[in-house]
């Protein structure tokens, strides 16, 4: 993955804060509300779950626990709210979504789920 493409960012303040998924997850805490785009496979975010999934896991295999609350602003895909919800990394999910383990999570009393 090339980090920053120079030929799309004019900005030296903007390209400066590129970083790579693994530098943008670390800024997610756990019990943060992280809000990410949405809108199926054109709009939710793509790396940064993977990235927060590997630190949920290192977490985990320490005897951490690390969740967050998730908000779109619709639904995205199973890289993002399956991904997460497989490792017991949502406490939170706002407003919609449309993803098999989630729902099962929400079905089962283990997610909170506001639509």
């Amino acid at each position: 993955m090339t980090v920053a493409d120079e030929s799309r960012i004019h900005s030296a303040s903007i390209a400066q804060r590129v970083m790579t998924p693994d530098d943008a997850a670390q800024f997610i805490r756990p019990g943060d509300n992280v809000g990410m785009s949405g809108f199926t496979g054109a709009g939710y975010p793509k790396e940064v779950p993977g990235a927060l999934v590997r630190r949920v896991e290192d977490a985990t295999a320490r005897g951490d626990r690390f969740a967050v609350s998730v908000w779109t602003g619709a639904s995205t895909a199973p890289e993002l709210d399956g991904a997460l919800a497989a490792v017991d990394a949502i406490d939170l999910r706002m407003p919609y979504q449309s993803d098999p383990v989630s729902r099962a999570k929400i079905n089962a009393g283990l997610v909170d789920y506001l639509d």
